[in-house]
């Protein structure tokens, strides 16, 4: 199997996982608090992660600064799962995927502001270019009253604290197994939130089939969707990966559709059509590109 056909499969799996975890962790929070259902979540991700990271352990250093960075990915973690159990209770699964998809421009971004790494014009009018499709989205009840954006805060606010996960592992991923960093930080949000009184009573509370969508949202989301967008990153483009994972939310839609027999309405659909086409525009040169160096090799 060649690299483009590998890279292509795990590409498809991360954009299948990245649509499909939004479905089961909605039908979790029907019966369950959101806390609980972070834990459990958190649980499944820790238990996919363990064999992958038991065979990296030897591939690690330790210092102070691994440590407490691997502290502040938990708490951004922790905060963008909480970010997500409160936009789908206001909100459809499709629209929160729609409006999480600019994680991508909030992690170049703050690659900008802590790793000096440059950042083209493209990517500021691509930024404009998203809010002005998050008014579009609103346009049927544009108002500036708290609680009819709520839904978009919190989805905006899980695609920051994914982000910031992501400028913050790529400082030390030099140094550490990215699965070893990934069980290491499940770890300690795991002992955070069994502190709280609410999470130990919740989770005692859960039945088989709570813990069956707890599963598959873990399975989905942070082991298969995280992990095959990792690996396709070997085989393809930054530019390729970004682009297929961008069609996501038309997973959302379909299983929401099927699951839910619910839609987003015509101003949201194209709202978050202008959102991708912003975060699309920043990376087409680079497939461009990649498309010509492909052709170059081809005629060498």
């Amino acid at each position: 199997m060649s690299d483009q056909i590998k890279g292509l499969c795990f590409a498809l799996l991360a954009m299948m996982g990245g649509g499909l975890y939004a479905i089961p962790y909605r039908l979790s929070l029907d019966t369950v608090a959101p806390l609980p259902v972070i834990w459990g979540v958190f649980l499944w991700a820790f238990l996919f992660s363990i064999p992958g990271a038991w065979f990296a352990r030897h591939q690690n250093k330790f210092s102070w600064k691994i440590a407490g960075i691997t502290l502040a990915t938990s708490l951004a973690g922790l905060l963008g799962n909480y970010a997500i159990c409160q936009a789908l209770s206001q909100a459809s699964p499709t629209l929160m995927v729609l409006v999480s998809r600019i994680e991508i421009i909030f992690a170049m971004l703050l690659s900008w502001m802590f790793l000096k790494e440059l950042v083209s014009i493209r990517i500021w009018m691509a930024v404009i270019v998203i809010v002005g499709g998050i008014i579009v989205m609103k346009m049927d009840s544009l108002s500036f009253e708290l609680k009819v954006w709520s839904s978009f805060l919190w989805a905006v606010t899980a695609a920051f604290s994914f982000a910031s996960m992501q400028v913050m592992a790529k400082s030390i991923i030099h140094v550490i197994n990215p699965q070893v960093l990934n069980v290491s930080r499940l770890a300690v949000a795991l002992v955070i939130l069994w502190s709280l009184t609410e999470v130990r009573s919740g989770v005692a509370d859960l039945q088989s089939s709570e813990w069956k969508w707890l599963a598959l949202a873990a399975f989905c989301g942070p082991f298969m969707g995280r992990v095959s967008y990792t690996y396709a990153l070997r085989y393809l483009s930054v530019s390729k990966v970004v682009i297929i994972n961008s069609f996501s939310p038309v997973t959302t839609f379909l299983f929401e559709l099927l699951v839910f027999g619910t839609l987003i309405s015509s101003y949201e659909a194209l709202g978050g059509t202008i959102m991708l086409a912003g975060i699309l525009w920043v990376y087409l040169p680079g497939l461009r590109r990649n498309s010509s160096n492909s052709t170059v090799n081809v005629v060498k």
